[in-house]
């Protein structure tokens, strides 16, 4: 003879019935979630008790230009392995820092500490479209603060699209050059990105931008 249960049998729940743990009672408020706390002002220290929030980085417009650069075909099939700043990159940057004169943050300077030159496959059609967009000035004045004074005209050459000679010297000062360490500084500033393993953080803080 089977033992009896003592406890109380449950009843089957209804097919088609919402399970009384499951169901929600449709006039009942749904819980809101704490909203994120805001940064206090500058120098405004938060309340008592409450973590302060990181400091958030905005991306500046140069930034920006990077990873445009970095996105043309062209360029990232150049070469391999790791890739230093190219001074190609380095003629699209500039300094957004807060209350610079107007074009105050161009051309950055260059003072490098690690310098290499590696072997990029030649390319003249695409050296020549990229000729015209180039502030030479800038430049030059890069290509001597690596080492490199003499090996650029002071201006292109008016028929450079010909000009074999000139495209490959153009090539090499552009993409065969890198900087793998140093530091960017801002003309008009002072302010200083550092460039580790070939790319400049040129991110700025939330006072800064």
């Amino acid at each position: 003879m089977s033992p009896v249960s003592s406890s109380p049998r449950r009843s089957p729940i209804p097919t088609g019935a919402p399970h009384p743990r499951l169901s929600r009672d449709p006039d009942r408020p749904r819980p809101r979630t704490k909203p994120r706390p805001r940064a206090p002002p500058i120098g405004q220290s938060p309340p008592p008790g409450e973590r302060p929030p990181l400091p958030r980085q905005r991306l500046s417009r140069t930034a920006q230009a990077l990873s445009t650069l970095s996105s043309l075909p062209d360029v990232t099939r150049l070469g391999g392995g790791r890739s230093g700043m190219k001074l190609l990159t380095h003629n699209l940057l500039s300094s957004h820092v807060r209350g610079l004169r107007p074009g105050g943050g161009f051309p950055l300077q260059i003072q490098a500490s690690e310098v290499r030159v590696r072997p990029v496959p030649f390319n003249a059609a695409f050296v020549a479209r990229l000729v015209p967009r180039l502030r030479w000035a800038a430049l030059l004045e890069a290509a001597e603060s690596l080492g490199h004074p003499s090996e650029l005209p002071p201006e292109p050459a008016p028929d450079y699209e010909g000009d074999e000679s000139f495209l490959r010297r153009v090539h090499h000062i552009l993409l065969e050059v890198e900087v793998l360490e140093g530091v960017l500084q801002c003309p008009d500033s002072g302010r200083r990105f550092p460039i580790s393993r070939g790319i400049p953080n040129m991110l700025l803080s939330e006072e800064e931008a």
